[in-house]
């Protein structure tokens, strides 16, 4: 039984924590899920955004595909060229322009040139290559430079080839370049598309890694800061701890590369979830605890009732056997005198009647005392216990309770002091505490040893004391001798157990307290505190 016991508790405990391992691993499921589906929507996303701008790139080389038909004369000075390309020139505010470039790569007309730009040769990095191109297409991409011929800033251009006789011959091209600026339209509407803040960056680059475009306030026109994002494939990338997304923009070979550190990129989803997943497994910890406990307790409890319930009942068993015993003695005592004074009435002496009748009388108040300790008991387990309560002198109660038992053998000595001690109690029940503990302590004493009774009044609280220097009371046994059917003393004397049961609770019921105090094989003092009336100075 012990053993089941507790393994219930460790089992439910166990249950418990089982649960709550059990969440955990479904919120981190759920984590995970939400997590892989926020990746591939920024996928998605960037993906979305390389096509688009791809698209709208196609668009516009076609339709400034149109420049390279018409009839450029493509010589240095041209009135007719510089007439063509001021029509073109329709924002004033611009910060760079566009030019026309010969066979040769002259440089002969244009807007906005920078101071000594017109006639130098145009030969930027892959110029050649970038040539070949524009034979099977209307125009190209050049990276991004430093400084450029229509402004110093850093700048990308767009050249559209000027056809020459054959479709595929190129005579020449028309150039214009763009700025790289924070103020940029096409700058500004990559900052407007990427809100989140925190690390969240979208870059576009070049085929040099250059940065083209970025929703971060730093690093247009420069190299991007971490060369592994150079040549990415499409798609999810986890690089030094940041998740990465690439796409590419096939109609001009950029690429754009979204990077946020990965812990940052799942907060919004993990955060909630780990945070809803701790307070929810803590929660049914801390209930699978408590409830444990409660149940261990709950196991304690009934353990210790089942076990109390089982020295009840042999206590009681004890009891039946005692007080049967007991019974047999007193009866046969009253029975046996009164028969012999019958019989033998006519040859007794007055002397021996008296006291043949005066035994007879001992041993039915011995009856009678049993029978009321009985009574006195299932009354106070009913609660019809009942109390007079009136002014009473307990100096006459100690020496009323003394002088029944001394009877001039000088057994029971006492101390009272001089003056009334006054309390407000009953009289009767009083002399029943004081009746069981002389008559206790009278048991265990020998015969040349008296019990000493003492009354003092300290304040408001009258204290009285049973001394007998009897055989002691083991130190363990000192609480439970006020317990029901519980006898401490080993001997042969005998009793119903329920004599300082019954003192405790009438003690207790006058706003008392009673208790015990031993040194084995010496002695054993019972002390009786009640509260009283504090005497009136000079009275």
């Amino acid at each position: 039984m012990f053993k089941r016991d507790r393994l219930l508790p460790g089992v439910a405990l166990i249950a418990v924590v089982a649960v709550a391992l059990v969440v955990v691993a479904l919120l981190r499921s759920a984590s995970m899920n939400g997590t892989r589906a926020l990746e591939d929507l920024k996928v998605g996303q960037v993906q979305s955004t390389a096509n688009s701008f791809s698209a709208r790139i196609g668009t516009s080389f076609a339709s400034i595909g149109g420049l390279g038909a018409r009839p450029w004369q493509l010589t240095r000075g041209s009135a007719a060229d510089q007439t063509a390309l001021n029509a073109f020139a329709i924002d004033p505010q611009a910060i760079s322009g566009f030019f026309l470039v010969d066979a040769a790569d002259t440089i002969t007309s244009g807007v906005l040139l920078r101071p000594g730009q017109l006639g130098p040769k145009y030969d930027p990095a892959n110029w050649e290559r970038l040539k070949t191109a524009l034979a099977s297409a209307p125009a190209t991409v050049l990276p991004v430079v430093t400084s450029g011929v229509t402004t110093e800033l850093p700048s990308y251009a767009f050249a559209v080839a000027i056809r020459g006789k054959s479709p595929t011959s190129i005579r020449g091209a028309f150039v214009f370049e763009q700025a790289l600026t924070q103020d940029s339209a096409f700058n500004k509407e990559i900052a407007a598309s990427q809100k989140s803040g925190g690390s969240a960056a979208l870059r576009f680059l070049d085929t040099h890694g250059t940065v083209v475009a970025t929703s971060l306030p730093a690093g247009l026109g420069a190299q991007v800061p971490d060369k592994r994002l150079i040549g990415l494939t499409d798609g999810l990338h986890k690089i030094g701890g940041n998740l990465v997304v690439s796409a590419a923009v096939p109609s001009i070979g950029w690429r754009v590369v979204f990077t946020q550190r990965e812990s940052e990129f799942v907060r919004p989803l993990a955060g909630p979830l780990q945070s809803a997943g701790l307070v929810l497994v803590l929660l049914l910890l801390v209930i699978g605890i408590v409830l444990t406990a409660a149940l261990a307790r709950r196991l304690q409890q009934a353990r210790e009732t089942e076990k109390r319930l089982r020295e009840l009942h042999g206590a009681q068993e004890e009891f039946i056997s005692v007080v049967s015993h007991e019974l047999r003695t007193p009866v046969a005592g009253v029975l046996g005198f009164l028969q012999t004074t019958l019989d033998h009435w006519s040859v007794m002496t007055d002397g021996e009647r008296h006291d043949a009748v005066r035994r007879a009388f001992t041993n039915a108040r011995r009856l009678q005392a049993m029978a009321r300790d009985v009574l006195d008991t299932e009354s106070i387990e009913s609660g019809q216990f009942g109390y007079l309560s009136h002014p009473i002198d307990l100096v006459e109660e100690v020496r009323t309770a003394a002088a029944s038992f001394d009877e001039g053998t000088n057994r029971v000595t006492l101390t009272v002091p001089g003056t009334e001690v006054v309390m407000d109690g009953d009289a009767d029940r009083i002399q029943q505490v004081l009746s069981n503990l002389i008559d206790n302590s009278l048991k265990f004493s020998t015969e040349d040893n008296a019990v000493e009774v003492s009354l003092e009044q300290i304040g408001a609280v009258a204290r009285i004391t049973v001394l007998d220097h009897g055989s002691g009371i083991d130190p363990d046994q000192l609480t439970k001798i006020f317990d029901k059917f519980v006898r401490a003393r080993e001997g042969t004397v005998t009793g119903t157990g329920l004599g300082l049961y019954i003192s405790r609770r009438i003690v207790e019921a006058h706003g008392g307290r009673i208790w015990a105090e031993s040194s084995p094989g010496e002695n054993t003092r019972f002390v009786v505190e009640l509260p009283c009336r504090t005497p009136v100075p000079g009275s």
